[in-house]
């Protein structure tokens, strides 16, 4: 009898492991509650939550105090800032007992069926790593934006293939990931260098090269947009976040390197492609700020060195500044993040007046999976 009890709760704690979850945060009083309480939504009940305050001066603490739950764990600490977040991301990874660790950060969410879905992927064994989509939301918890692509085709993806996709983009998104404890702690706790503001990516990469990953097509997370003012400093940081990804490439063993035929042109044209991307950012909001010489400038820089998107835009935002106009027209046609001021917050352009996708989405999408089908590619699927 004894045998039967051992053997059902070891099989209880195999398919119910406890689960981890990372929450950094800092002065999020305006979103700390709803991250909590994506959490306590979860149909996954066998989880702790290690919220790792750094240094609020808001209201963060008082309201986190508000969820009475013996699974969230509060510690505060001085502030580190951004450029020390894996010293905040290890404290927790330390305090934690879970078999798995998730990441959430205090100003982001989940969907309710997120640990209960991914625990299930680590039933198979050889995995360490497991991601999804993202849908993007805004300071209001608006959806502004779809992870739409399928991502079906990393499932079978061999590791050499996936690897060198992820040293061009880092296409893991860090609110929707699930990480083996033990892979994690073989690799020495999460990584950063000295000049990135992140975690995810240093580890990400150190992890691809040690075990298997395999994502969820569901959304996994939503990550929230908001602050978007683009300086020097970002583009700088952009930069070095660059710059990760090749020096990992360079360390690696000749004969992984071999294999993975890594090409750093693709590197290139993708970064130059973000660049471009904060540039017109930054153009948008000069228009919105009135700095029509400033916009001006830049849009004439990115229509001789853009890629075509970014020199069509261009264009479009050297004729707003003759009649001067700002250039949220065109995200709102195109159904993309609409700037709703100079603060760098956003608008949804998703959904009508009544809170149903607008006709236009529907209509670009349908134009687009007709396109996709006579490429024979995968159509695009929006999830909430």
């Amino acid at each position: 009898m004894d045998t039967l009890k051992s053997k059902s709760i070891e099989n209880h704690l195999k398919n119910h492991p406890l689960v981890s979850i990372i929450t950094p945060t800092y002065n999020h009083e305006k979103f700390i509650g709803s991250c909590i309480e994506s959490v306590l939504k979860q149909t996954y009940e066998n989880w702790e939550m290690i919220i790792i305050d750094d240094g609020s001066t808001d209201n963060t603490r008082a309201i986190i105090a508000q969820y009475n739950d013996y699974r969230i764990k509060y510690v505060k600490q001085e502030n580190l800032g951004i450029y020390k977040l894996d010293e905040t991301y290890n404290k927790a990874l330390n305090i934690s007992k879970g078999d798995l660790i998730a990441i959430l950060e205090g100003d982001d969410l989940w969907p309710n069926y997120k640990l209960e879905e991914q625990v299930k992927i680590f039933q198979e064994n050889d995995i360490i790593l497991s991601w999804g989509r993202m849908n993007t939301i805004n300071d209001r918890d608006e959806i502004v934006a779809f992870g739409m692509e399928t991502l079906k085709h990393f499932q079978d993806m061999p590791r050499e293939e996936l690897i060198r996709n992820l040293i061009t983009d880092n296409f893991i998104k860090a609110c929707t990931v699930m990480i083996e404890r033990a892979a994690l702690l073989k690799i020495g706790g999460f990584l950063q260098d000295e000049n990135v503001p992140f975690v995810d990516y240093n580890t990400f990469l150190a992890l691809s090269i040690t075990g298997r990953f395999y994502p969820s097509d569901n959304v996994m997370g939503y990550w929230r947009r908001h602050g978007t003012q683009v300086t020097n400093k970002k583009l700088t940081e952009m930069t070095n976040a660059f710059m990760v990804s090749l020096d990992f490439y360079e360390k690696l063993d000749s004969s992984i390197k071999k294999s993975i035929k890594f090409d750093r042109n693709i590197k290139l044209k993708f970064y130059d492609n973000l660049l471009s991307e904060e540039k017109l950012l930054s153009a948008r909001i000069d228009l919105l700020k009135g700095k029509w010489s400033e916009a001006s400038y830049k849009f004439k820089s990115l229509s001789k060195k853009g890629n075509f998107s970014a020199k069509f835009q261009s264009i479009l935002g050297l004729i707003c500044i003759l009649f001067r106009r700002d250039l949220e027209w065109l995200a709102v046609l195109s159904c993309r993040p609409k700037l709703r001021d100079v603060s760098g917050e956003w608008d949804t352009t998703l959904y009508d007046k009544n809170g149903h996708l607008s006709l236009l989405f529907h209509v670009q999408i349908y134009i687009w999976n007709v396109y996709l089908r006579l490429l024979s590619r995968p159509t695009l699927n929006f999830k909430t």
